[in-house]
């Protein structure tokens, strides 16, 4: 199997067309459709429903785009294991990370020490960037990339969890069923106007909370002291379940689940300093048992 056709396929099926495959990663046209073609061929079956309106992978094609994009990555990642282990990677990283992520700061203490001559300037926003327009070479995102054109590698998956502090229990009772939340004091993180609600097992629950923040440490505080039910990302409430210090509410309506992920411009043209970065969180994840309680 060609890689460069695969690799061009993948560009076709991300961007849902030739022509913007080829305005993103700068190859003609026809040179996709080529190599699409030939891929086809080679392979004996069609890859992509055409119509004057849309490309969209078949079902076969979605498959193939499902793994073909894993598989890449490993490339690359290999290409980057196969530097000199000598040459000490050096220059400037431009990082865009949310706020609240306080646990991502040693990750970034970390990868310095690993890699000393790389200089990190960091962001720390919740708009949403353009890659190319705001010079920034990897981009962290959670949530819903359906918008995304940019290249997104996973890094950890997890589930906010529904926590109160014994104090709580004892001043105000607590809810036996989500159906109840909105005769309690509760606390929820959102950061536009309009209605609350929290999704839990699918189903979402309208609140009236009495305080709305868009900073997850503003409800840490306020559930420690017993003032409200919240929601927390597992790594704000791990610490405070472990002690006892929170307790889960209703742990058998989990919220959905949510990925973070970090997104870079494109495959083609990723450097070696990004890839490091990339790599050394996936391995940063894993090593320290982040995100380990999500399915």
């Amino acid at each position: 199997m060609n890689l460069n056709s695969l690799n061009m396929f993948v560009l076709v099926v991300r961007h849902a067309g030739f022509s913007e495959a080829s305005r993103k990663a700068d190859i003609p046209v026809a040179t996709l459709s080529r190599n699409v073609n030939e891929l086809e061929a080679q392979l004996g079956i069609r890859l992509l429903e055409r119509t004057t309106r849309q490309i969209r992978p078949t079902r076969e094609g979605d498959v193939l785009y499902q793994f073909a994009e894993r598989g890449l990555d490993e490339i690359d990642a290999g290409r980057l294991a196969l530097i000199d282990a000598d040459e000490q990677l050096k220059g400037r990283l431009r990082l865009s990370i949310p706020g609240d992520l306080e646990f991502w700061w040693a990750l970034l203490r970390a990868f310095q020490l690993s890699y000393p001559n790389i200089v990190l300037e960091i962001f720390t926003t919740e708009r949403r960037i353009d890659l190319v327009a705001d010079g920034i070479d990897v981009a962290m995102r959670i949530g819903d990339l359906k918008t995304q054109t940019a290249v997104a590698r996973e890094i950890a998956a997890y589930r906010h969890v529904l926590v109160y502090a014994p104090a709580f229990a004892e001043k105000h009772g607590l809810p036996q069923h989500p159906e109840q939340l909105t005769s309690f004091p509760c606390g929820a993180w959102n950061n536009r106007q309009g209605g609350v609600s929290w999704n839990l097992a699918d189903k979402d629950y309208a609140l009236t909370p009495q305080i709305q923040v868009n900073d997850f440490a503003h409800l840490l505080m306020l559930a420690l002291a017993g003032d409200i039910i919240t929601e927390l990302p597992p790594l704000f409430a791990k610490p405070y379940l472990d002690s006892g210090e929170l307790l889960p509410l209703f742990p058998d309506y989990p919220f959905p689940r949510q990925s973070l992920n970090l997104l870079y411009p494109s495959r083609k043209y990723l450097s070696p300093l990004s890839r490091a970065y990339i790599d050394f969180a996936l391995e940063y994840c894993k090593r320290e048992g982040l995100f380990r309680n999500v399915k």
